[in-house]
């Protein structure tokens, strides 16, 4: 019952990370990031440990062999995570000695179904079980290689040399797929040093314009051999080829590679006159924001499972999962039909009972891996990966790699609308004002002055106290959705930021708004800080004082959903609220050493903590504040000397109008960065809207806070 124990708990966690893989991307709950986490550390232990008790039984059983197969399948699963951290798959040789070690063990277990099994059982199991074994390792070795594909630069060094052609620079030429690249050197004269860089093939080159002629000649003619005939939309297809395109250009970013289009005119156009553009009254922001979506689930993929190399390889992927599902049930068939046969002779089994408990867990552990299978298979086939396919197995000629179009037909309806959703479109908030209730007044690592074991209480504490907070309170660590308002503002600020001729000036930190609202003078003292973290503080302070200086009117709130004020109002409050949220929880994201940003936020939320206590926050303790003794050169003080400032704006609508327009241009602000690696480590973790607007400014040449000049 041991080996049983330990072989059902690997079962578990096997299949809860197949079941769970695709829901870490959407999913903000720390409770499943941490239980991913646990089964992607304890597995490998786990699994190896059930395998050596079953090699060190004193008594044979001819189960344990398919219950270690069971493990091989589930740990080769369509959706299983090939990294739970992006670092992970620098560690790929690590990987394959795991599994190596594994299947030593495996093929020592094997000698019990050949020497201990006998009958007609036996028999039957014996080729459906070699032929899973071969499978499981055909599906780990794929595992293996999108580890080694998801940590090699060679492929992005081939786009970064790409996109140095001037021809390359148009969005129409972007690449979708290559079959591969070589190194040339080229000198331009004898005493020149050599230039090396990488060469695209002549022929199988896929490119943005490609696809979009093929569409555009599927809807014109509309044969039986069409994407419409298959059920697919061609509008999808050029999202997902678009947005697959764009997601090179940004791994390219994530292997410290220059981007040499960003300088073009013809890089800013694509996405004011492309992505951004109002043709035909659509719906731009939503559109635009969509490609971006499916560009960093393409990226998520990726880096954290194989569907790449599925895609690949799609062909001998599919044919070798259908061979899985189907040799699984006839194993589970044999089981539950001979069961006698199969156990017969075996010593281990000598109760009815514990015989019924082994064959009831392993047909079980089965079943499910059947179901599960099946339904990852269904799911990449509606997925955007596959419609990449469907668009390369009409352009290349090495169509062995991609199913077969006429085969597709059959699965065409899964290609209507995707099946799972990238984002959860929420960001996370966060107040210095009331989370501050939660913390001691101390500041929690003093280490110049607590022993080791009492920080580690400290910390433990402080850690529960904040927890608490976000528990009990909505005003703490929570989530909203996405204020409808939110992106039309920020598609609406880059449109007027290039068309008003401004688009080689450095992004505003928030003085454009001052000076558009008149109170630059005024004002300016309060972007006059050492960091953008100090200046970012003071007024998310002075915005959480106006929201409990000037609270909406009951009856506004009602039925003024749609007014300006409200919509300002709520913009400013949440955006406000996130940039504190990616202060303390993201700090990495943002300008500035990370590190000095998570000390500079800790330091200010003590700072309210000691001076307004845990009470309740009322708009008369924060005014006390101001007319006492205290240090008023404190971020937390001149917060609230900002909103107080604010707060003798008499409109109240121009008030939120201001602190709207200030929050979209500080987002905008802090969206470029060089440090990719930290976006595509939030991309396991939920993701973040900062990522979608970085990548979105990243494919309109803006990779920095100072813009160099745009040359036509």
């Amino acid at each position: 019952m041991e080996v049983l124990g330990f072989m059902a708990a690997a079962a578990a966690l096997q299949l809860f990370q197949l079941v769970s893989g695709n829901l870490r991307r959407c999913s903000r709950s720390a409770l499943l990031h941490g239980a991913l986490w646990c089964s992607h550390t304890l597995l490998p232990a786990l699994t190896a440990y059930a395998l050596g008790l079953m090699q060190a039984a004193p008594s044979s059983n001819a189960l344990y062999p398919i219950w270690a197969l069971s493990l091989f399948l589930l740990a080769g699963g369509a959706n299983a995570a090939t990294a739970h951290d992006i670092s992970d798959n620098a560690r790929w040789p690590r990987r394959l000695l795991a599994y190596l070690q594994c299947y030593f063990l495996f093929t020592m277990l094997c000698r019990h179904l050949l020497s201990s099994s006998s009958g007609a059982g036996a028999a039957a199991v014996a080729v459906p079980f070699a032929l899973l074994a071969a499978a499981a390792a055909s599906s780990h070795a794929l595992a293996v290689r999108a580890s080694f594909a998801a940590a090699d630069p060679g492929p992005s060094k081939a786009v970064a040399d790409h996109m140095k052609d001037g021809a390359a620079m148009n969005p129409r030429k972007y690449l979708v797929r290559w079959p591969g690249h070589r190194v040339t050197s080229s000198s331009s004269s004898a005493a020149a040093a050599a230039t090396y860089r990488c060469e695209m093939p002549k022929d199988d080159v896929i490119t943005v314009d490609m696809v979009w002629d093929l569409c555009d000649r599927e809807e014109e003619e509309a044969t039986t051999t069409s994407f419409a005939s298959h059920g697919v939309s061609v509008s999808r297809i050029k999202g997902a080829c678009l947005s697959y395109s764009l997601s090179h250009l940004l791994k390219r970013r994530f292997f410290g590679l220059g981007c040499g289009e960003a300088g073009v005119a013809e890089t800013r156009r694509f996405v004011v006159d492309g992505l951004l553009s109002d043709e035909d009254n659509a719906d731009e922001h939503t559109e635009a924001f969509r490609v971006i979506e499916a560009e960093l689930g393409f990226l998520h993929d990726f880096f954290y499972t194989k569907y790449a190399s599925i895609f690949e390889g799609e062909t001998t992927f599919l044919f070798t999962n259908a061979l899985k599902i189907v040799l699984a049930f006839v194993l589970l068939v044999v089981l539950l039909l001979k069961p006698h046969d199969l156990l017969k002779g075996v010593s281990v089994v000598e109760s009815t009972i514990t015989g019924k408990v082994d064959i009831f867990v392993t047909v079980l552990v089965l079943g499910v891996f059947i179901a599960v299978e099946a339904w990852h298979t269904v799911m990449y086939l509606g997925s955007d990966w596959a419609m990449v396919s469907l668009a390369c197995c009409r352009l290349t000629t090495s169509t062995n790699r991609f199913l077969p179009f006429g085969l597709r037909k059959l699965f065409g309806f899964l290609g209507r609308q995707p099946l799972v959703r990238y984002w959860h479109n929420s960001i996370g908030q966060y107040s210095v004002i009331e989370s501050s209730r939660f913390l001691r007044r101390s500041k929690a690592f003093t280490f110049e002055t607590e022993f080791e074991a009492m920080l580690v209480f400290s910390a433990t504490a402080e850690y529960l106290r904040r927890a608490w907070g976000n528990l009990t309170t909505t005003e703490g660590l929570h989530f909203v959705e996405l204020p409808d308002t939110l992106k039309p503002q920020i598609v609406s600020f880059l449109k007027s930021y290039y068309s008003d001729g401004h688009g080689h000036h450095p992004l505003s930190n928030g003085t454009a708004s001052l000076q558009r609202n008149g109170v630059s003078r005024q004002l300016s003292w309060t972007l006059q800080n050492e960091t953008q973290t100090e200046n970012m503080l003071i007024w998310h302070i002075a915005t959480d004082y106006l929201v409990i200086a000037l609270p909406e009117p009951d009856d506004e709130a009602k039925g003024s959903k749609q007014s300006l004020r409200f919509q300002n109002r709520e913009v400013a409050t949440k955006l406000s609220r996130y940039c504190a949220y990616l202060m303390s929880e993201a700090p990495e994201l943002l300008p500035g050493n990370s590190v000095e940003t998570k000390f500079i936020f800790d330091h200010a939320m003590y700072e309210a903590r000691e001076t307004l206590g845990s009470q309740l926050r009322r708009k008369g303790q924060l005014r006390k504040v101001l007319t006492g003794s205290g240090d008023a050169g404190t971020i937390f003080t001149k917060g609230l000397k900002l909103g107080a400032k604010l707060e003798t704006i008499r409109d109240g609508s121009q008030c939120w109008k201001l602190m709207s327009e200030f929050w979209v241009e500080t987002i905008l602000y802090n969206a470029p960065s060089d440090n990719a690696k930290a976006h595509m480590e939030r991309l396991a973790r939920g993701g973040e809207f900062l990522t979608h607007i970085w990548a979105l400014l990243t494919h309109a040449g803006i990779l920095t806070r100072s813009v160099e000049p745009i040359s036509d």
